[in-house]
């Protein structure tokens, strides 16, 4: 295994005035990662056992301490915290002609939407990521009603069993009741 790089005197220094300050959680063991290596001289492994964490984890985060110094204990960012596409707004602004269209009455289809979308980032989309969009922004999904709801069922009902006789005496047929 190659020999760690050696910590620079500028940031020796930077790591004792760091230790003066309070931190926790995370801070701290990304702090102790550098502090054991340079006060107790432990290897990465060691230190690693130590605060239960990987060994590449305590590697990466003494080299981005070499690298990039004491703002590396404090600004870790732990996975994606908002892996959209657009903003916000942004998504609003997009989704506002859409919003216009069906308030007129057209009826939107997601196809189109999506259509759309893709056209404006470039690359295409999966259709539950549209769907997550929509939800964001309060859209959902209307469908149109089966029947008027004005609609006299027993009119219909007639009518059926009315056309039903007729069309069976013209070919010569005994009704269906």
């Amino acid at each position: 295994m190659p020999a760690a790089v050696p910590i620079p005197e500028s940031r020796k220094k930077e790591l004792e005035e760091f230790q003066r300050r309070k931190c926790s959680g995370y801070c701290l063991k990304r702090f102790l990662c550098v502090w054991l290596r340079h006060d107790q001289g432990m290897s990465a492994i060691e230190i690693a056992s130590s605060l239960g964490m990987n060994a590449n984890t305590v590697r990466v985060v003494q080299r981005r301490f070499i690298a990039e110094g004491g703002g590396v204990f404090a600004s870790h960012k732990r996975g994606p915290k908002n892996p959209r596409l657009m903003s916000f707004e942004e998504e609003g602004a997009f989704l506002e002609p859409f919003r216009e269209a069906a308030e007129n009455g057209s009826v939107l289809v997601a196809a189109e939407i999506k259509a759309a979308w893709e056209e404006r980032l470039g690359r295409p989309v999966h259709a539950a990521t549209l769907y997550r969009m929509l939800k964001r922004h309060g859209w959902r999904k209307v469908a149109p009603r089966p029947r008027h709801p004005k609609q006299d069922r027993e009119a219909l009902e007639a009518f059926k069993k009315g056309a039903m006789q007729k069309g069976s005496q013209e070919r010569g047929q005994k009704g269906c009741h």
